[in-house]
C-alpha cells in the first residue's frame, strides 16, 4: 500500500504580488509530487487558470482599511466569518502543511491552521512585512523571507525565519534566458529621436 502524496495549501492575496510567488512554489511543488491547493478571494479568479493547484479555495476576506470603527468592525467580522470557514475547509483536506504569501485573504486560512495545530510558513517578500503577515508571524512555526533581513522583525521571529529568496515562476526563468536584442539606430524609435 503506498502512502497518499503530500498536501499541501498554499494562501495567497488576491493580487500578483502575493499570487505570483505562490505560483512559483506550487509549481515546484508539484514537480515533487505534492498535492497542491490555493485559498485565496474572490480577486483571484482571474488569476486561477494558470494558477497549479488541484482546486482554488476562495473564503471570505477583507482588507483593514483606515480607523473608522463600523468599517473595522466589519473587516473583523469577514475575517472572523473566513476564519470560521478556513477551520471547517481544514478540517476536511486535512493538509500537511499550510503555506501563507500575505495579503489578507492568507489571514483565515493561516490562522485557522495555526489553532488547529497544522505545520504553518509565511513568505515574506518584500523588506518591510506586511500587515497581515505581521500579524500572523507569532502564530507561524516558520518564516521564509525574500530579503536577508526584514526591517522591525523581533529576535523571536528572526529565530525561526530563513532567507529563501523569492520564488519565480518558470515563465519568468525563460523570459530570462532570451537574449536581450538592444534596440536598433535606424528603427522608428531612432527616427523619431531624430525628429
Amino acid at each position: 500500500m503506498t502512502e497518499p502524496a503530500p498536501f499541501v495549501l498554499v494562501a495567497a492575496g488576491g493580487t500578483g504580488g502575493h499570487l505570483f510567488p505562490a505560483q512559483a512554489l506550487s509549481v515546484a511543488l508539484r514537480a515533487r509530487g505534492v498535492t497542491v491547493d490555493l485559498a485565496t478571494d474572490e480577486r483571484a479568479v482571474h488569476y486561477g487558470h494558470d494558477f497549479p493547484a488541484r482546486e482554488t479555495h476562495i473564503l471570505p476576506s477583507a482588507t483593514l482599511r483606515g480607523r473608522n470603527p463600523v468599517a473595522v468592525a466589519r473587516t473583523v467580522g469577514t475575517l472572523a466569518l473566513g476564519v470560521a470557514k478556513a477551520w471547517s475547509l481544514l478540517g476536511r483536506l486535512k493538509p500537511d502543511a499550510v503555506v501563507g504569501f500575505g495579503g489578507y485573504p492568507t489571514v483565515p486560512p493561516v490562522l485557522a491552521a495555526s489553532l488547529r495545530g497544522i505545520p504553518t510558513v509565511l513568505h515574506e517578500q518584500n523588506g518591510v512585512m506586511g500587515r497581515a503577515n505581521k500579524f500572523l508571524s507569532g502564530r507561524v512555526t516558520a518564516i521564509a523571507s525574500s530579503m536577508r533581513s526584514v526591517a522591525g522583525m523581533s529576535e523571536r521571529l528572526r529565530a525561526k525565519t530563513t532567507f529563501t529568496g523569492n520564488p519565480v515562476r518558470p515563465n519568468v526563468i525563460a523570459a530570462a534566458a532570451v537574449p536581450y536584442a538592444p534596440p536598433v539606430a535606424d528603427g522608428p524609435a531612432a527616427a523619431r529621436a531624430r525628429g
